[in-house]
């Protein structure tokens, strides 16, 4: 490369290197003003989600003060009334509604279901389970940002017929979206998302997704020949919650009565090797009562629960998960698993087995219930609802069952 010309060392009484550590300082002040005007838009999402959650929480503990914090003084509710009407009343109205038994929970379930920000207006989803009314909510909010504040000006519902219990599961995904060391994707098998997911809503339950770091997950093996991926391709609701997903330390276990660990690539990295996810798990499965299930790669997640005694939660008790006998080990992607899911459980005192490639098999040993793959999906949920409603009728096709 050719010399570059000689220049002056210095211009007037500023140096050469002075002028580039200056231009330096502009150029970086430039990204940080682009970053944080780029950023803005989530931190809006973020507190429009944190005035949402006053709403839930404040509305299913009884808690007036909360309640009232997530809407404006003057902020309007269009209630629903008998079958078709519909009644107007103001915030302080509404709140008196909740102000017998503070702090105790009321049998309200709630979800938030997606947020859309545009400005300094915003939109915003939720549901409420009620199960002694047999009630499910859809509560449609529209909020206005007044100085740094977001507040709820107006808010409606749309009620529907629901099964009683009013129950929620979580369903547990990675961050992970590549292979440790390599340049290989990895991602949550969609199939497994979409099919548990869909079960479990038309079995009544609220769903909802938690995962190491939470925020957005990746996904894998989308396939849009199969109808229910096809449909959450296209559901925002569904979409927005994988891009919002929890962090263990926002998610209460006793909300909850069963979880159940996602399959794909993802699953063997960051999810059983997390103490906040454990500490979930086991406290839903010994405190609350709960189900804790898997399905394919996600049964990696079982590897390292513990119970309070020490064992593992798997020790004595039949599981499955994707088997040795179907990986590829000459592949790359193998070379990169921490662990062998079969090996693994196995150490634990684990009783493994599997059945036939491409075929269904689950194992239900009480209240921990795994499948062997993808296809395994909507019979490990069926399990679960069976096992949450104490119904010990006919397995699934290619399952076991110890009670």
């Amino acid at each position: 490369m050719p010399a570059l010309p000689s220049l002056p060392t210095v211009v007037g009484t500023v140096s050469l290197r002075g002028v580039f550590v200056r231009l330096l300082r502009s150029a970086l002040l430039l990204l940080l003003v682009s970053g944080w005007a780029q950023a803005a838009p989530l931190a809006d999402d973020r507190q429009v989600a944190a005035v949402i959650q006053d709403y839930l929480q404040g509305s299913s503990y009884n808690r007036p003060e909360q309640l009232r914090r997530a809407f404006h003084p003057d902020a309007r509710l269009y209630l629903s009334q008998g079958e078709s009407g519909m009644r107007e009343v103001g915030v302080e109205e509404y709140v008196g509604g909740f102000n017998k038994n503070p702090g105790q929970f009321n049998g309200r379930y709630g979800r938030l279901i997606s947020v859309q920000v545009d400005g300094n207006i915003a939109t915003a989803k939720a549901e409420i389970l009620i199960g002694k009314d047999q009630a499910r909510y859809v509560d449609l909010f529209l909020l206005r940002k007044l100085g740094d504040e977001w507040r709820v000006i107006s808010k409606t519902a749309a009620r529907r017929q629901a099964p009683a219990h009013g129950r929620q599961v979580l369903l547990v995904v990675s961050n992970a979206d590549t292979m440790p060391g390599t340049s290989l994707s990895a991602g949550n098998s969609f199939a497994e998302l979409t099919h548990a997911y869909t079960a479990f809503r038309e079995a009544g339950y609220g769903v909802q997704f938690v995962s190491p770091e939470g925020g957005a997950v990746p996904l894998a093996y989308i396939d849009t020949r199969d109808r229910d991926q096809k449909a959450k391709v296209y559901d925002g609701d569904f979409m927005w919650a994988l891009a919002n997903t929890r962090r263990p330390e926002e998610v209460n276990a006793a909300d909850y009565a069963a979880l159940m660990y996602i399959g794909g690539s993802a699953a063997m990295y960051g999810v059983a090797d997390h103490l906040g996810l454990q500490a979930l798990a086991a406290r839903l499965y010994e405190q609350q009562g709960g189900v804790v299930s898997a399905v394919c790669h996600g049964s990696a997640g079982l590897a390292n629960l513990t119970l309070s005694d020490g064992s593992p939660l798997v020790s004595g008790k039949r599981v499955t998960g994707y088997p040795d006998a179907f990986e590829d080990k000459n592949a790359p992607y193998y070379k990169t698993l921490p662990f062998s899911i079969e090996q693994r459980l196995r150490e634990r005192k684990g009783m493994f087995s599997h059945g036939a490639r491409n075929s269904s098999h689950v194992e239900v040993d009480g209240r921990l219930i795994t499948g062997m793959n993808w296809q395994s999906t909507r019979d490990v949920v069926a399990a679960v609802v069976r096992q949450l409603q104490g119904d010990s009728g006919a397995s699934p096709a290619g399952a076991t069952e110890k009670r």
